[in-house]
């Protein structure tokens, strides 16, 4: 509905949207329909009309039971000088959890450091019962790790040889048992754009993962999805961990180069 202020036509129902997005914060992550409604002042089906609609175009996502919505990562797309005093970490974590629930296990962006990736953010899945003890700040090898090999595999060929050569020094052993996996996984995301880590680097765990970088950082960073190897029996499964990941990559490239200048 339009009304005019002034002289000037007014869209209230872009002004609702908007005030539906301004309540979530750090301290109201999900919000249900009701909690909008009162805080918003505006009526309980209004709001959850528009819940649906900001769904639909990617601004929130709604909790499994659909009972409860949490900012989506399209929201960076609104104008992304408002995002330059915040971390690419906090800004990706919408998005991973949102992964994380999806397939029920955990889901990163890490960085590398030395011959190692360390994370930056971590989310799990509600439920999830991943046997393995990682949290932001943790470091796991880049040789043997799925988050390790799409890191790799986004780098310029003459650095992608030098990490290689680095983390041979770094630890002879472990490069010997892990290389040819390593080089195996590079060339899987040749041809499909992702990498898979089948119970290599734990037992009963399987990753997907993809590089983050843009054209003049080239592979800075890397996300990965970590779930019980049955959740990703099957290739269309891992495929679809995939798609995800790579559609995360492509909304939080701009706000890399943002972040970048």
């Amino acid at each position: 509905m339009a009304e005019k202020l002034s002289g000037q036509p007014l869209v209230t129902g872009l002004l609702r949207g908007l005030a539906v997005l301004r309540c979530f914060d750090h301290g109201r992550e999900r919000l249900g329909s009701s909690e909008i409604a009162r805080m918003t002042g505006l009526p309980q089906p209004t709001v959850w009309r528009l819940c649906k609609t900001l769904e639909h175009g990617g601004y929130l996502i709604a909790d499994p039971d659909g009972a409860r919505f949490r900012p989506g990562l399209s929201i960076l797309t609104l104008g992304y000088s408002a995002l330059d005093t915040l971390e690419l970490s906090e800004l990706a974590r919408p998005v991973l959890q949102d992964i994380a629930t999806r397939f029920q296990g955990a889901a990163s962006l890490s960085t590398n450091e030395h011959t190692s990736m360390l994370y930056l953010q971590r989310c799990e899945a509600p439920q999830s019962f991943l046997n393995v003890n990682l949290r932001v700040g943790s470091e796991v090898p880049i040789i043997n790790s799925g988050t390790g090999w799409a890191y790799l595999a986004g780098l310029a060929p003459a650095a992608q040889k030098q990490m290689l050569q680095d983390c041979r020094k770094a630890d002879p052993a472990l490069y010997r048992k892990y290389e040819k996996p390593a080089l195996a996984a590079i060339a899987e995301y040749a041809k499909q754009g992702y990498v898979t880590n089948i119970d290599v680097f734990f037992p009963g765990l399987s990753t997907v993962s993809v590089p983050l970088g843009t054209p003049t950082l080239q592979a800075t960073y890397a996300l990965n999805c970590t779930s019980a190897s049955s959740v990703f029996a099957t290739a269309a499964s891992r495929k679809q961990a995939g798609e995800a990941l790579n559609k995360a990559a492509q909304l939080l490239r701009p706000v890399m180069e943002r972040l970048a200048t």
